[in-house]
């Protein structure tokens, strides 16, 4: 499951690379719009920043896109492969939802 989490991950920050459209989202709706839009399997939910800037337990990747919005990868111990990013007016985390 973390390889395929991985492949979405790449694909939504490749398409997202020099799109400013991420900082436009400020809610969930909006959020959710933008992976369906994308044909994304990915899920979704807003953080708050405090938990998109502590230091994780288990850091895979990080990064900015080429639009300056800072990004990374963690391992949820126990949990999925999750893909943070930290937008002008919210931050959201990213996973795939195991059935």
């Amino acid at each position: 499951m973390a390889e395929s989490a991985d492949i979405e991950f790449q694909r939504f920050l490749d398409a997202n690379q020099q799109d400013f459209s991420l900082n436009a989202i400020a809610t969930i709706e909006d959020l959710n719009a933008l992976l369906k839009s994308s044909g994304s399997a990915l899920t979704g939910a807003l953080i708050p920043l405090e938990q998109a800037t502590r230091p994780p337990k288990i850091l895979v990747d990080s990064g900015f896109t080429a639009s300056g919005l800072a990004w990374r990868t963690l391992q949820c111990p126990g949990g999925p492969l999750v893909l943070q990013m930290i937008c002008e007016k919210v931050n959201f985390a990213l996973w795939i939802q195991e059935c």
